[in-house]
């Protein structure tokens, strides 16, 4: 354990963090801030979908889905664990600063993501049973030859992370969280999602989309409203933490006495680390479902430049911010940290509301990676998708029964790995293809 400890520090203190934030100014300055001046019209297109709720896939493919569909069901894999644990963990390692840093990633990653979606599109292979159709191997085999190898890289990380960061890590907590408020077994715990996870995945991706679709929207709206009254009934509170949030991004925060606290660059890394665990942006998974159709091509991307904003900057900042004014920060980490947050707020019903959402944040999440998983499996010339389903299963099963510490360390060298593979070719890409982009998109 102390190995992946090591090496997960080394690779983000600091030089990753930075090289994040590079790779997302030079898309965003490059690509003339299209994925911010697309919002309004994502925020119509999902006012336009909700008016026509019962808008189903179109029948063409079992891959095809519509595009409001192909954005709730990227929401549903962005807004997990992360949301709930992984903000509680950046608050308590990195202090209040490192809060306006996950906004920070976010940002940056609409661009990321609107580039990486306008690319799998741009250059798909007509085919709807390609394993290249709806993937970023479809434009990073548009390398040049000497570094197509890089496709097959990212299927592989890609695959690898679809098993450890988005099932290990969700599993693992909603386990732990389970345990210290009801005192479940963790064998019960496994058992029960394994039983759900294999009822949803083995029906494929067209269970797995309607699944997360007749589900997400609610839980969302459930977490930002109850999350919305807390911090209203007190507006005081919420403001001073906010302005907390911008003072420590860039100063030390003291603890009591002044003998510890959080240095700048440690709200910069754990910020930075931990938005990107939560919405995914730059890692490539953006394609998967957002690029999954041949309509309106301007609006899948902006679509999928709206989800890191929603994600982040909306769900994340109310679990951050919560947790600044009712939980002990300096102490509690993790999950227990936001449910005793909540807790403190509303009582045994926010405790229970949190443990809820987080089992149902965590499904959603693992569902939606097992296709991840899979389509990279098929991409390199895996045939038996069945077999990869239960192994999926399995490891879902697997693990509750892990440590905390090795499963998050694991989550952290496969992001840095994945970003490592895929952020120098994205811009590459998409300086290269720059003109075709913004034509399009304006």
């Amino acid at each position: 354990m102390r190995a992946f400890d090591i090496l997960a520090t080394w690779i983000w203190n600091p030089w990753l963090v930075f090289f994040y934030i590079q790779i997302g100014l030079l898309l965003t300055f490059s690509t003339s801030f299209v994925a911010w001046r697309l919002i309004r019209k994502a925020v119509h297109s999902l006012v336009q979908s909700w008016k026509d709720r019962r808008s189903k896939s179109s029948p063409q493919s079992y891959r095809h889905i519509s595009q409001s569909r192909a954005f709730i069901t990227a929401l549903s894999a962005s807004v997990g664990v992360g949301n709930i644990a992984g903000v509680s963990t950046a608050i308590h390692l990195g202090g209040p600063g490192a809060l306006f840093w996950m906004w920070v990633s976010a940002l940056l990653g609409m661009s990321l993501r609107m580039a990486s979606v306008w690319l799998a599109m741009h250059f798909r292979d007509e085919t709807l049973g390609t394993p290249r159709f709806a993937t970023p191997m479809a434009y990073l085999e548009r390398l040049s030859p000497d570094w197509r190898w890089v496709a097959k890289l990212v299927a592989v990380l890609i695959l690898v992370k679809g098993f450890v960061t988005a099932n290990l890590i969700q599993s693992n907590s909603v386990a732990h969280a389970f345990q210290n408020e009801f005192g479940g077994s963790h064998v019960i715990v496994a058992t029960l999602m394994a039983l759900v996870v294999a009822t949803i995945v083995l029906g494929g991706m067209r269970r797995i989309v309607d699944f997360s679709v007749s589900i997400t929207p609610f839980i969302i709206i459930l977490y930002m409203l109850v999350g919305l009254f807390i911090l209203f009934s007190d507006p005081e509170e919420t403001l001073f933490q906010l302005r907390q949030v911008f003072q420590y991004a860039f100063t030390p925060y003291s603890v009591i006495g002044g003998v510890a606290g959080y240095t700048v660059l440690q709200s910069l890394q754990f910020g930075i680390s931990r938005g990107i665990f939560s919405h995914g942006s730059g890692l490539g998974v953006e394609p998967f479902i957002q690029a999954a159709n041949d309509g309106d091509l301007k609006q899948a991307v902006s679509l999928a430049a709206l989800v890191p904003l929603v994600d982040t900057l909306i769900v994340c900042s109310i679990t951050g911010l919560i947790v600044l004014s009712y939980g002990d920060w300096s102490q509690i980490n993790g999950a227990f940290l936001t449910v005793s947050a909540y807790d403190a707020a509303i009582g045994s019903f926010g405790r229970n509301m949190i443990v809820l959402l987080l089992i149902l944040f965590a499904l959603t999440t693992i569902i939606n990676w097992s296709y991840y998983a899979e389509r990279c499996f098929e991409y390199l010339g895996g045939e038996k998708r069945q077999l990869l389903r239960w192994l999926f299963i399995t490891v879902t099963f697997i693990g509750p029964f892990l440590s905390v510490k090795i499963v998050w360390y694991l989550a952290d060298i496969l992001i840095a790995l994945l970003l490592i593979s895929h952020l120098l070719p994205l811009l590459y890409l998409t300086l290269r293809y720059r003109f075709s982009m913004l034509k399009q998109l304006y």
